[in-house]
Parts: C-alpha cells; structure tokens; sequence
C-alpha cells in the first residue's frame, strides 16, 4: 500500500474513532433511581415476627421478633444501607431473629430483600404500609373506658436498684413491657374494657431465676385503684398488685 494509501487510512480511522466517541459522549448512561424504603415493613403486630418502620427522618425502629432493633438508614440508587443497628439482648426460645444480622436491603416491588454484612441474603419483608410510622394498637375499645387511668409505670423500673421485683410500663401507643422480676417482656397489646385492663401477646425471655415469684409473668387483666394496680391470670384469680411509681 503506498504511503499515500496509508495515510488516508489512517486518517478514516480516526475519524470513525472520534464519531464513536462522540455518539458515546451525547448519549450519557441513564443515572439509576434511587429506592424509596420510607414506610413499614412486615407484620408489625405479629408476635415474634421480624418487623422494620422507616422513617422518612432516616430513623430505624422494629424488632427481630424477639429483641428491639433502633438504629438509621440511608439509601443509594437501589440499595438501602442500615446503619449503627443497636437491639436488646433478650433470649427468645424457638425465634428466629434473623433480622438482627442486618446490614443493607433491597428492594423489588413491595419486597425488601434484607443481606447481612457479607452480602449474603437472610430474609424478605413485605410492605405493610407506606406510612413512616408503625400501626399502634387501640388503647380503648368501650365507649366508658378510661385509658389514662392505666397509662403509667407500675412498680419499681429497674432491676439493678430492685432485682427480683416486677414492674410494668404501660405506655400510650397501646403496648405494654416490664420485667417480672427475673424475665423481660415487651410488645405486650392493652385494651381497656370499662373498667380493666386487657393484655395479649407479647414476648419473654425465658431465664431461670430461683426463689423469685414471676407472677406477674401470668398477668392477663387488672383494675386500678387509686394508685394501686390488681392483677388477674386468665382464670381470673388474684396474683398480685403494684404501686404507681411514675
């Protein structure tokens, strides 16, 4: 090929290089949309069931069926990092708490798909809800109840002031948690029926603790009394009471 041959080859090169590079140029890969997790995720009013409310503030809250889970999150194109994840240490028998190992998600559709550090996938929560905050039980199903009548801490708080006696903590959203003196317990549903107070669900840890009276384990009802409240078992029998203390 003569010299002249080869130059314009060359040159076609070139050009044809450079109109590739231009057309790559004016046509910039689409960016990829970011997830939008805000909302609730999985049954949060199932007993130990795995459970995550998003807030649109970043916030982290829920539970791995067994321990409380509070931390925050932040979501790039289609992955959503959870970050500084703390939780209880409650031992729950027969739970799986599998969510607990959370590290980033997922999400296709109504399914967050949850991996832990490693990447490896652990679990899927379905949306619940699109709302940043998780459903509340009713505190008040009769029209005479008087919630507020219950609402409150009941004993002593604190087992390292007080080891070995009970104390519940019946709060406002509808959910109630304590410790009857040797066991914790949480997510345990109120409801008010004229005067008494109704408890369902929840969980417990299951530790053994000698010569020390978990009654209030067995609590399912009371009524107040000035600033006494009575417990009941499901039979309805007497099992204790505890002073308001806050």
């Amino acid at each position: 090929m003569s010299r002249r041959l080869q130059r314009l080859a060359l040159s076609g090169t070139i050009l044809l290089a450079a109109t590739v590079l231009t057309a790559c140029a004016g046509n910039p890969a689409e960016p990829v949309e970011t997830v939008d997790p805000v909302g609730t995720w999985g049954d949060v009013a199932a007993t130990g069931e795995p459970s995550l409310v998003l807030g649109d503030d970043g916030s982290l809250t829920g539970t791995d069926g067994c321990n409380r889970l509070i931390g925050t999150w932040t979501a790039e194109a289609d992955t959503v990092a959870f970050v500084e994840v703390a939780s209880t240490r409650m031992l729950c028998e027969g739970v799986d708490t599998w969510l607990s190992t959370l590290a980033t998600g997922t999400i296709e559709g109504d399914t967050l798909t949850v991996h832990d550090e490693s990447g490896e996938e652990i679990g899927t929560l379905e949306r619940a809800s699109d709302d940043a905050a998780a459903p509340s039980a009713t505190p008040s199903t009769a029209p005479d109840a008087d919630p507020a009548l219950f609402i409150g801490t009941w004993g002593t708080e604190s087992a390292d002031t007080a080891p070995g006696e009970p104390f519940i903590v019946i709060a406002a959203d509808g959910t109630a948690s304590g410790n009857d003196g040797c066991n914790g317990f949480g997510n345990k549903v109120w409801v008010v029926e004229g005067d008494t107070v109704e408890f369902s669900g929840g969980i417990q840890t299951l530790i053994g603790c000698d010569d020390v009276d978990q009654w209030l384990g067995r609590a399912a009802s009371a009524t107040v009394d000035g600033d006494t409240m009575t417990f009941f078992d499901e039979s309805g029998t007497e099992i204790g009471a505890l002073p308001r203390t806050a």
